[in-house]
């Protein structure tokens, strides 16, 4: 969803990368002209910030939100970034999305069509939201598309925060947008039919991507989730059931299965959105014999020990952590520990953008 989508050349400047989440804040800058594989040049984390901060997609405590970004780049900032321009993620739980399926048309009446489909479908008045939309196939035989439309309120709050601590926003786009694109670059089996799952820390984002998005879809509840009802199940605090899920994981053949009971709910409602997307795209993808063949996991949660077994056993796919570090070349920095790894994968997806895919 670039700022300026109308202009018709682009600049080659550089710019980081942004991720806002719930709690924290993800930075990193890539430089993408080194040889075969970008080299980061700084990346960090901040300290989390509360949770009233950003209320339903909308950041409203611009002063909580700008503490932690200036002690990240002055405390906590591994390497350094050099440019105020700033390519910055939204999240995927507080757009919509719908795919369509048109004829043969040209761009103005595709447009003229995925307003129509907004209006219809949406519940939200169309002159809040923006829209945008990513075509997966275009053919002789018709258009496969995916509409993705943001209320208006989401992405302003954004751009006045950026511009409120000096940067320069120059795109923003969902964080499952940019999960996707580093998947398409940097994994190995990148040319299959597979599921995305992006586990956050309240909501967890699922996708079927195939060369192109394909459909895509929001559960509530995440890692933070999933800590607190472990918590509650067994009558603890949440610092005690964050060890106790670090340690022993959701697996039911675990030291401690009471742990993976606990978690149940929200697998469950994970496991019934995964089959409906799955049902989904088999029915529109029949004709092209293209199966699903595996699952990709990102995310904080995606550490979580089990979790990949648990998908695998209920779906009977294999299924594993997006490793795209192989792409990505730390150079002389001190690279993020294994399991912090997963939670930088959107940030260096829409860090990895290339200036002609914004302008």
């Amino acid at each position: 969803m670039g700022t300026n989508s109308q202009t018709s050349f682009y600049h080659d400047e550089p710019f980081f990368g942004l991720d806002i989440g719930h709690s924290s804040m993800k930075v990193m800058q890539l430089d993408k002209n080194h040889g075969h594989s970008p080299r980061v040049l700084g990346y960090g984390v901040s300290n989390y910030y509360h949770n009233e901060a950003i209320n339903n997609g909308v950041i409203v405590d611009f002063a909580a939100l700008g503490k932690a970004m200036r002690e990240l780049f002055k405390e906590r900032l591994v390497g350094t970034i050099n440019t105020r321009r700033v390519a910055c993620t939204i999240p995927t739980a507080h757009t919509f999305s719908r795919p369509m399926i048109l004829p043969p048309m040209d761009k103005k009446k595709i447009q003229e069509a995925v307003k129509l489909e907004a209006e219809q479908y949406i519940p939200v008045p169309i002159d809040n939201l923006y829209l945008d939309y990513d075509i997966s196939r275009q053919d002789k035989d018709g258009i496969d598309l995916l509409m993705v439309a943001t209320p208006k309120n989401v992405v302003d709050s954004c751009v006045n925060f950026l511009e409120s601590v000096g940067l320069e926003p120059v795109t923003m786009e969902p964080t499952m947008n940019a999960s996707a694109r580093l998947f398409s670059i940097a994994d190995v089996r990148r040319e299959e039919a597979s599921i995305l799952i992006d586990f956050g820390s309240v909501a967890i984002d699922v996708a079927i991507f195939d060369q192109a998005m394909f459909v895509n879809s929001t559960i509530q509840g995440g890692s933070d989730t999933l800590t607190n009802m472990i918590a509650q199940q067994l009558g603890i605090s949440p610092a005690e059931a964050y060890v106790l899920k670090s340690q022993h994981g959701i697996a039911a053949d675990s030291s401690m299965p009471s742990v993976g009971l606990a978690a149940r709910p929200i697998l469950e409602s994970l496991l019934k959105e995964l089959h409906r997307i799955i049902r989904y795209y088999d029915e529109r993808s029949a004709t092209r014999h293209r199966k699903i063949s595996q699952i990709i996991t990102t995310g904080g949660g995606a550490t979580t020990h089990g979790l990949d077994k648990y998908l695998t056993a209920e779906l009977k796919l294999p299924t594993r952590r997006l490793d795209p570090w192989r792409h990505i070349n730390f150079g002389d920095l001190q690279p993020p520990s294994d399991l912090a790894r997963s939670m930088y994968i959107t940030v260096a997806g829409v860090a990895i953008l290339r200036p002609e895919e914004i302008f």
